[in-house]
């Protein structure tokens, strides 16, 4: 049934626990000192251990907190002769499950291993439930992003989002636009996970809505973005938008930015000049009425433009040392000559080569886009 360790080293015990423990038909593990026991833990990876307190070589102290510093979750049954409540609250405190003295009625002890069994085995079926709602959710989730870009002529662009915890409080967007035009928009809703992931779905459509009745005018979006936000949502709730609006005719980018980190706008030349799109506003949903600064900045053939979330610049290694912007202008510059799609791809390739070893804690959003 269940994989179980024990570590003790009173061989009248040990084999009480193991002749009862196998009759039940669990598969039990043994050994009668401290470092044997964290080597047959670390072998075996049992649903339960349990661990006396007083082992030769390394106690039931250490053994336990070695093993839960380094991620071992199942449970911890400790045996002790010594019942003092100190020993008790430091042994539950350490990670123990459950603690329990010396002499003991052995009905007493199987009764609380098939207790923690039956809890383990509870949480382990809520986490399944929970990996396939996430699983879901993600999957919905991936067919709110574009699956097909407007055409439009004289630029190529793609956009990418690689969440952090299998959905986003990220999202992008493109809309077709009369007269040739081209709307970008990117979104970091405020938290992480599947709250910011309902959020995120809420404003997509709201976002589609007010872009359908306002179209170019990228500051009245974003202003009506925010009202929206402020009068549905708690006053912890908000959202950086960038929205911008690419006229095809005239290579001309008329944006407006509500917190959101600014853009990256990389002139073409043999030493790219980077100037960054920093004209904004407070972020969506803080304030009752948002006057939106509108801007516009003229492109040229061959520049870049990158709209992108603050999780790739502040991507941390193992040293906390952020990718940066800088980081993200090489990689850009090494990447350039491919499409905007292979740009995308490169880049988040490199945020996470740069962060490797170290979990990642935000979502990875990215548009880029080359004037053409």
């Amino acid at each position: 049934m269940s994989r179980i360790l024990i570590i003790e080293d009173d061989p009248a015990i040990l084999c009480g626990l193991r002749d009862n423990l196998t009759s039940e038909s669990h598969q039990v593990f043994t050994a009668t000192d401290g470092e044997g026991g964290y080597r047959s833990l670390r072998e075996n990876s049992p649903e339960l251990v349990i661990l006396d307190l007083m082992l030769p070589k390394l106690n039931g102290y250490d053994l336990c907190k070695r093993a839960r510093g380094e991620g071992f979750n199942a449970p911890i049954l400790m045996l002790s002769a010594r019942s003092v409540e100190a020993d008790r609250v430091l042994g539950l405190d350490l990670g123990a499950n459950d603690y329990v003295t010396k002499p003991f009625s052995l009905r007493e002890l199987l009764a609380r291993v098939r207790a923690l069994l039956r809890h383990e085995q509870e949480h382990h079926l809520d986490q399944e439930r929970l990996d396939y709602d996430l699983k879901m959710a993600s999957k919905v989730q991936k067919e709110l992003f574009p699956r097909f870009l407007p055409a439009v002529a004289g630029i190529d662009y793609a956009g990418i989002c690689r969440p952090a915890r299998g959905v986003s409080g990220d999202y992008y967007d493109f809309f077709p636009l009369a007269g040739g035009k081209l709307g970008l928009l990117l979104a970091d809703v405020s938290g992480k996970g599947i709250s910011a992931a309902l959020l995120g779905a809420s404003l997509h459509a709201a976002v589609r809505a007010h872009v359908s009745a306002a179209g170019d005018r990228s500051g009245e979006v974003i202003a009506q973005v925010n009202g929206w936000l402020f009068d549905t949502t708690t006053p912890d709730r908000y959202a950086t938008v960038f929205y911008g609006v690419y006229d095809a005719a005239t290579r001309m980018l008329t944006y407006a930015n509500a917190g959101h980190y600014p853009p990256m706008l990389v002139r073409c030349g043999p030493e790219p000049a980077c100037t960054r799109l920093d004209s904004m506003t407070a972020p969506a949903g803080l304030l009752p009425v948002l006057t939106a600064v509108q801007d516009s900045v003229q492109l040229l053939p061959g520049d870049w433009l990158l709209i992108f979330s603050d999780g790739i610049p502040e991507a941390t290694n193992e040293r906390d040392d952020e990718f940066g912007d800088s980081r993200l202008l090489d990689a850009l510059n090494r990447a350039r000559g491919g499409t905007a799609a292979e740009v995308c791809e490169t880049i988040i390739h490199e945020v996470r080569d740069h962060a490797r070893g170290h979990r990642q804690a935000d979502d990875l959003t990215l548009i880029a886009a080359k004037i053409l």
